[in-house]
């Protein structure tokens, strides 16, 4: 197979991924939630869709995916280990690696417009016959798929395209990542994997089916369920290590909860408001609950919480401005969140939590906390039925599923050592 016919290939793998990942019913719910809360893009996609059959939304896609090659900044260093974070929750994950190894140059390739020098050099290089070939692409893709389907493959191809510029002018050794089914993360797995460099995956929480099956040399991941769901979705990965959590873990509560309670929602990026106003009016109406803290996501995609929350005029109910997601779990002692990892770190430090049915727009019981014994489900005929939910974290085998969604036999030093020695195995050794 000569070199344009492989980067097909690996390339045309990483779009049927996407493609899997995004036919996803938490992801197309995502996407339609974001386009009823903006209507410059609802006002696109009906431009779009009028337009099928027409060049315009093929070289809407193309512009798109100029566009992420363009955002790629290079950095100094072409060598050693290279990362990559597009969002805040990737980068708290990965930017505290480059500790570990000092002696190994890091560079980080940033997501940035305007584009800086570099990129529009690399831009200059493209052959015509390749923006040819993702325009002819993204035609053939919009009579099968919606637009914003179509768009993110021409984005993943767009991406692709600059890190195997990059990695192919540079000598890297290791190539780190946080995101494993958007564009940019298999892109940039695509293209290190294309050069020959060794990947790995630290993970920033629970991965969402479909999982696009990526090959990594090495990952370090959510939980023992976590790890589970990548092998079963195809990823290909040698070496596994679990994120340690036992330094945050303290034992759930024997005896009564306080009298005067305080609860904390945590939400997902795409809040079901009807849902969410119906829970906080029951809780509020519950004479034992003294306060109510909601929890935004950090990437929040409901537009005018805030103004709802002031509209109530209820001292009890307040937004969460605190930075870290520990210091709310310690400052509530109920938890109630639907989709959302939080619900294990709470009960991993030792806070009651229940699972709350549609509060956001993803499938029931995503993770499988509720069908894995692990998370009580909340229900409005019940409330805030504490007895019931203290005798379902006294079971016998709950400790065995908290094991299974967090970690709390290990500590991260523990952890985080044995990353540091797997990394320099992987480093010397090559993929």
């Amino acid at each position: 197979m000569n070199a344009r016919a492989e980067d097909g290939w690996i390339l045309g793998r990483g779009v049927r991924g996407l493609l899997r990942c995004d036919g996803a019913e938490v992801v197309e719910g995502i996407a339609r939630y974001v386009m009823s809360q903006h209507g410059s893009l609802r006002v696109g996609s009906k431009l779009m869709e009028s337009a099928r059959g027409t060049p315009l939304p093929a070289l809407t896609a193309l512009l798109g995916g100029l566009t992420r090659f363009l955002e790629v900044r290079a950095g100094a260093c072409r060598e050693d280990a290279v990362w990559v974070a597009r969002l805040s929750n990737e980068r708290r994950a990965l930017e505290t690696l480059p500790e570990l190894l000092p002696e190994l140059e890091w560079t980080e390739w940033k997501l940035k417009r305007p584009p800086d020098a570099s990129a529009l050099r690399g831009l200059a290089g493209l052959r015509l016959s390749s923006v040819r070939r993702a325009y002819r692409l993204a035609r053939r893709l919009h009579g099968r798929y919606e637009f914003f389907k179509v768009l993110r493959v021409i984005e993943l191809v767009g991406y692709y395209a600059r890190y195997l510029q990059l990695f192919r002018g540079g000598r890297f050794r290791l190539a780190v990542m946080s995101s494993h089914s958007n564009p940019h993360g298999i892109a940039f797995n695509l293209a290190a994997r294309r050069c020959g460099v060794p990947v790995v995956l630290v993970t920033h929480g629970m991965p969402v089916r479909p999982v696009a099956p990526l090959k990594y040399e090495m990952a370090v991941v959510h939980c023992v369920a976590a790890r589970q769901t990548y092998e079963e979705e195809g990823c290909r990965v040698g070496r596994v290590l679990v994120h340690g959590r036992r330094e945050h873990h303290a034992p759930m509560p024997r005896g009564p909860l306080p009298s005067r309670l305080r609860v904390g929602v945590f939400l997902c990026k795409d809040v079901n408001e009807g849902r969410l106003c119906e829970l906080v009016e029951n809780l509020l109406a519950d004479p034992r609950v003294s306060s109510v803290i909601l929890r935004p996501h950090p990437k929040n995609l409901c537009r005018g919480l805030e103004e709802w929350v002031e509209s109530l005029g209820e001292p009890r109910l307040s937004l969460s401005r605190s930075g870290s997601v520990f210091e709310d779990v310690a400052a509530s002692d109920v938890v109630l969140a639907g989709n959302s990892s939080v619900l294990a770190e709470a009960l991993t430090a030792g806070r009651p939590a229940a699972y709350v049915r549609g509060i956001d727009h993803g499938s029931y019981d995503l993770h499988a906390f509720v069908a894995r014994g692990l998370v009580y489900e909340y229900e409005d005929g019940r409330g805030l039925d504490l007895e019931a939910m203290r005798r379902f974290y006294l079971r016998a085998d709950w400790p065995d599923a908290l094991q299974l969604f967090a970690n709390v036999r290990e500590d991260a030093e523990s952890v985080t050592s044995r990353t540091r020695d797997e990394l320099r195995v992987l480093v010397s050794t090559g993929p």
